[in-house]
């Protein structure tokens, strides 16, 4: 008896990405060392690593090393991918202030690696470093607070008596209640301690003084001055190792400029420059 014919159906359509019935070309596995595939964009993780740093270095107190973080980040890239495609696709990109931004950032990052090049074997020694301390020892020095009294009057003949009177053991206190016409006169003229001396001729009275003496008589901005130094704290040199980074750091930054300056005149010296200023006041 012959057996009968069995009838065999042709595969069915492989449904891909929830389309039933649409047969699509399967994309490649991803590689071992790409960490994400947009299209046909895609990222290692030596790439993400990199990004990570880069993320660190300008925001020091976000924390790279956890999961979170990391899942944030490459979220973001993801995200980011997919809006640059969509704007490729609809011929955003290549719009002119675009392109031009994209230029722009471009020519920095070149200059900015042709800097690292120049400055790259400059440096600052210890005995450079000392060098400029023992120069500017006078100016390095820690902030002074000044406590100071003043008396105030209207005419340098009153100043003068009332120095003398001073002079001769009087309480600077007393007679600054009685005869000072500064706004300190119920305080005994005292000024409290303060970081910056009013005005520069009351500067130039105090500079010489040690605690507990007085000055003569000067003219400022509201009259006849005398003032008396009651206690002077700081303006002694700030220690060699205390400032020294601070010293470095000035320093290297100087060379780095000077050698960069140097290399572009050298630049303008090999290649022809032109630039017609006359142009720029019809701006």
């Amino acid at each position: 008896m012959n057996k009968p014919a069995v009838s065999v159906a042709p595969p069915a359509p492989v449904s891909v990405q929830g389309q039933p019935g649409t047969a699509q070309s399967v994309a490649p596995e991803i590689p071992a060392n790409v960490l994400a595939r947009v299209g046909g964009w895609t990222i290692s993780v030596e790439e993400f690593n990199d990004r990570l740093k880069a993320l660190k270095e300008a925001v020091p107190d976000f924390d790279t090393t956890s999961l979170d973080a990391k899942k944030l980040v490459l979220e973001t890239l993801v995200r980011q991918q997919l809006l640059v495609q969509e704007a490729e696709k609809i011929g955003l990109a290549g719009q002119k202030d675009i392109q031009a931004a994209v230029d722009e950032f471009r020519r920095t990052l070149v200059v900015q690696e042709v800097v690292k090049n120049i400055v790259r074997d400059i440096n600052v020694s210890d005995e450079e470093a000392q060098a400029f301390y023992e120069q500017q020892k006078n100016v390095l020095v820690e902030p002074a607070q000044w406590h100071v009294r003043e008396i105030v009057v209207d005419s340098q003949l009153k100043a003068n008596e009332l120095s003398v009177q001073l002079l001769q053991g009087g309480d600077f206190a007393e007679i600054a209640k009685q005869n000072s016409v500064g706004e300190t006169a119920a305080q005994g003229g005292d000024l409290g301690t303060i970081a910056e001396l009013p005005f520069p001729e009351m500067e130039s009275a105090l500079v010489p003084l040690k605690p507990g003496e007085l000055s003569g008589v000067f003219k400022g901005p509201k009259g006849y001055y005398i003032v008396k130094l009651e206690e002077k704290k700081g303006g002694a040199p700030i220690p060699f190792e205390q400032i020294k980074k601070e010293i470095v750091d000035n320093q290297l930054m100087q060379k780095q400029q000077q050698a960069i300056l140097a290399h572009v005149e050298k630049l303008k010296g090999q290649t022809p420059v032109e630039v017609k200023e006359d142009l720029l006041s019809a701006q």
